[in-house]
This record gives C-alpha cells, sequence and structure tokens, in this order.
C-alpha cells in the first residue's frame, strides 16, 4: 500500500524517496525496509498466500481465483507500479513490474499451508540497477558513493530472495 501523499509506509522499499522521507545531506531514502505482509500471514496460519504483479495478469487472475476457492483467511499482495509516488511515465507500468520480478526484488510466490508451492523462475536474472534506474524515487542512489553502497545492499536484498524462493532456473 501507499499512503495519500505519497509519504513513507510500513509498504515502502529501502531506500526510497517519498515526501516524508527525502533523500538529503542526513538521509538516503526511507531508512527502513518494508515489511514482508505475505511471510507475516503465513506466521499466522493463512492457508493460501501469494505474490503478483500488473506486469502478469493471467497470474494475477490465476492467484485471486484460487484466493477466493480456499475456505480461510487467504492473501493475495499484488504489485501494482505507481507512477506518481515512484516516478516514472505510465507507458513503463508493465516493463517496471516485470524488473521487479526479473530482477528477484519482486518474487513471484504462491505458498500454501506454510509451505512454498509456487515460484515464477527467472531464466536470467537482471541486476537491480536496471528496475532502480527507472524510478525518479531512486535516483539519489546514482549520484553519491553512499547511495552506490545502498545499491549493493539491494542487489544482496534480491540475491537472498532468489537464494531463498530458488528463482532462477
Amino acid at each position: 500500500y501507499m499512503n495519500t501523499g505519497v509519504q513513507r509506509s510500513s509498504g515502502t522499499p529501502y531506500a526510497a524517496s517519498t515526501t516524508t522521507s527525502p533523500p538529503g545531506k542526513t538521509s538516503t531514502g526511507n531508512p527502513f525496509g518494508k515489511r514482508n505482509v505475505p511471510e507475516i500471514m503465513v506466521a499466522h496460519g493463512s492457508p493460501y498466500v501469494a505474490t503478483t504483479s500488473v506486469a502478469y495478469p493471467k497470474d494475477v487472475m490465476r492467484k485471486v481465483k484460487k484466493a477466493v476457492e480456499i475456505k480461510g483467511p487467504t492473501y493475495v499482495q499484488i504489485q501494482a507500479p505507481c507512477t506518481t509516488g515512484w516516478g516514472f511515465d505510465t507507458s513503463l507500468t508493465v516493463e517496471i513490474g516485470k524488473l521487479a520480478v526479473k530482477t528477484g526484488l519482486w518474487p513471484l510466490l504462491e505458498i500454501t499451508n506454510g509451505e512454498l508451492t509456487g515460484v515464477h523462475r527467472i531464466r536470467k536474472r537482471l541486476p537491480v540497477e536496471y528496475y532502480l534506474r527507472t524510478q525518479r524515487r531512486y535516483k539519489h542512489l546514482f549520484t553519491t558513493p553512499e547511495g552506490k553502497e545502498i545499491i549493493k545492499e539491494l542487489q544482496g536484498m534480491a540475491d537472498r530472495n532468489a537464494e531463498h524462493y530458488e528463482l532462477e532456473l
């Protein structure tokens, strides 16, 4: 989720610029990582948890349909790139959604009764810079040595996702 006015929330990624966490002399954007709500839902015993992206409409429809058919509290988190908050041209929405997946920053998953039951595998994972450069909320990371170190941290997050969820073919 994103707050009206594009303020930082617990859904804001690490180092992203928002109206309430702008980069500057003492800040490099959001100092916290976003909450992993799918894992929280798994920990609370949700029988079905999934992540998807508007860049993959068939995946969205399949997972939502499945969630509706399962008895109990299910959860589907759908990534929908925000042109205003993220700072990009509307024509890039699908491309940015796909880049999030192809870098490993946004894995497409299904977890049923606590077990990983579905993963969208990536043939050739891309460096996170491909995703970050498309958005104004990350432009500050490319202008300082500290920003370049943060990009390495974000790459590490994507690498850990790839390993944890076995994203690569």
